[in-house]
């Protein structure tokens, strides 16, 4: 008997022996060499080897459990050690993953608060003209929706696909070192997934970018329907709003289930590419177990290996789904990012050295669309302290004089001056500094009434409140719970609209603006209420530069100068009697609001 460490001969070299009848299947237990003492008194006959005493399996039977247990102390001491070490492994697996989940937490979050902040910082800075054109739903996706998308790509992706990657190249490494032909078998599996996911990615991208648009459709509807839902209501549209609904959210569902059906073709054939694998690799193995290439142990530790190694494949084909919506999401991200349509404030500006609130506009021209001028060379000064209104019937391009003076818009010829200085000279900041503006639909933000009146100006207590008796807001004010510190609901929902308007007033001369800008900021309140303030507009008028805008006219009687404003040129000037004795333009505006 003659015994070969295994080591020492091939797969084929044991395969021949064993054809030739020369290779035994007598099962041998290793004894170390201590171990003698115990083989002789039990009569058992061994092989003295280098490896140790080598003693048929059957004859074990002949040593007492106490021997045997004595025997393999080593082995149960390293069983032991090795149990040990196993848990210890997991409890520091345990440990980094829950370091790495916290960590990919936080740094996820902190990615996805740069970029949100980095988004809004944007979009504050671009131009009316942007926010004319984009719906507010879809400016709410792109910085809600998308970028959560984008945070699920951090956290649920990007990390564990990272390990998924180890996983794979760490399972080919092991099946070359086992075996290299069914290893090389393996190998014709990576072209046969390049191909599929190329397939796959190419049309569920295009599915995903549908689904965002349509998410963003349908957003945009929401809002704008929840906000105008007095207005549903009242005209009864109840219906043919949820008509218009069911179809925008339609869309949203048909484009779901064209990614799910993207999606339901790709895991399923993931899953046939497994068992083709699988199949192929029992077919191959078999028959190089047979030839006695490879051993049965080696053919079921790859069959144990290509399990696992379709199961980061799996876990991948999972998370291409959000991979792909956050591709899409983040293709919409840049599309806001990537928009310059903003006003921009000169590197080196320029501040008058007087400021007094004198306006002049030059022979300005201008049109929100290409050859359709809204502004058709127009020119008028205003001095420090007049009191100027603009009247006219309706797209005559009274309010497009404001855009432009606080520069919401560039003018496309001409200038505008502030003090002698062109305002596309001057910061932004310091331009709109100049300027006190009241609107005819007040924006009230949710916070209390001091917040609504300072809006993050440094304004004290006494001059909120000395300005809100100006314009008689603090009567009402002081009947509140909380007065000043009462809460505003959203969008001032628990005010009226000539408590609304009254704060605004309050809020535009709170910052004690060098201009005054009343844009029809009388045309939605009461009479009552318009006679409240008609005294103290007066007043605030005489005060500083004023310049009002309106379509009731009796509230700009009493202003220094009226222009009359027609298909975008000024076609009269003067004072009210001025313009009603001329009998033109003026004196019809008047004639229709009055006499008739």
């Amino acid at each position: 008997l003659i015994y070969i460490p295994s080591e020492i001969i091939t797969r084929g070299q044991n395969a021949d022996l064993r054809k030739a009848g020369l290779k035994t299947d007598l099962k041998l237990f290793r004894f170390n060499a201590e171990d003698r003492g115990v083989l002789e008194n039990n009569g058992i006959d061994y092989i003295d080897s280098p490896k140790g005493l080598l003693a048929e399996y059957s004859a074990l039977k002949n040593i007492s459990d106490e021997e045997m247990a004595d025997i393999r102390s080593d082995d149960m001491y390293n069983v032991r050690k090795y149990a040990l070490f196993y848990i210890g492994l997991l409890l520091i697996a345990f440990a980094f993953t829950y370091l790495q989940v916290v960590t990919m937490g936080i740094v996820s979050e902190n990615i996805m608060y740069d970029i949100r902040s980095d988004v809004v910082r944007h979009i504050l800075k671009l131009s009316m003209n942007f926010f004319r054109k984009n719906p507010i739903g879809r400016l709410v996706t792109r910085t809600n929706n998308d970028i959560d998308a984008l945070r699920q790509l951090l956290t649920d992706v990007l990390i564990y696909s990272a390990k998924d990657i180890l996983v794979i190249v760490g399972i080919f490494a092991i099946m070359f070192r086992l075996s290299v032909p069914l290893a090389g078998i393996m190998l014709l599996l990576i072209p046969v997934l390049a191909v599929t996911l190329y397939l796959f990615q190419k049309y569920a991208r295009r599915a995903y970018r549908k689904v965002r648009l349509s998410l963003a459709r349908v957003n945009s509807f929401l809002s704008e329907s929840i906000s105008g839902m007095s207005l549903i209501q009242a005209f009864n549209k109840q219906k043919k709003s949820y008509s218009d609904f069911d179809k925008t959210s339609r869309n949203y569902y048909e484009a779901n289930m064209f990614q799910l059906l993207i999606f339901s073709i790709f895991r399923p054939l993931i899953d046939v590419l497994s068992f083709v694998t699988l199949g192929t690799l029992i077919y191959f193995g078999g028959n190089a177990v047979l030839e006695g290439v490879v051993t049965v142990g080696v053919l079921i530790a790859f069959i144990s290996y290509v399990r696992k190694l379709f199961r980061p494949i799996f876990d991948f084909s999972e998370k291409f789904n959000i991979f792909q919506s956050a591709m899409a999401s983040s293709e919409r991200i840049m599309t806001i990012l990537d928009e310059d349509d903003y006003i921009k404030s000169p590197e080196e500006s320029k501040f008058p050295d007087n400021a007094r609130g004198k306006v002049e506009f030059r022979n300005v021209t201008f049109s929100y669309k290409e050859d359709e001028p809204v502004l058709k060379d127009v020119s008028f000064t205003i001095e420090p302290n007049e009191s100027v209104a603009f009247v006219g019937s309706t797209g005559a391009g009274k309010t497009t004089i404001i855009n432009l003076l606080m520069r919401f818009y560039d003018i496309d010829e001409g200038q505008i001056l502030i003090d002698d200085v062109d305002i596309r000279d001057m910061n932004l900041d310091d331009l709109r500094s100049y300027f006190g503006l009241v609107l005819q639909d007040v924006i009230m933000f949710s916070g209390d009434i001091k917040y609504n009146i300072a809006l993050n100006k440094d304004v004290e207590d006494e001059k909120i409140v000395q300005y809100s008796k100006y314009v008689n807001a603090h009567t009402f004010i002081s009947k509140l719970d909380k007065q000043y510190r009462d809460t505003v609901a959203e969008s001032g929902k628990n005010l009226s609209t000539g408590q609304r308007q009254l704060i605004a007033f309050a809020r535009a001369l709170a910052i004690e603006p060098q201009i005054l800008i009343l844009d029809e900021a009388t045309s939605s309140i009461d009479s009552e209420t318009e006679s409240l303030i008609q005294d103290a507009i007066s007043r605030i008028m005489h005060d500083r530069t004023s310049i009002a805008i309106a379509h009731r006219l009796s509230t700009i009687q009493d202003a220094d100068r009226i222009y009359v404003l027609h298909k975008g040129r000024i076609v009269e000037s003067g004072t009210h009697q001025e313009l009603l004795k001329q009998n033109d333009k003026y004196a019809e505006l008047y004639k229709y609001q009055y006499i008739e």
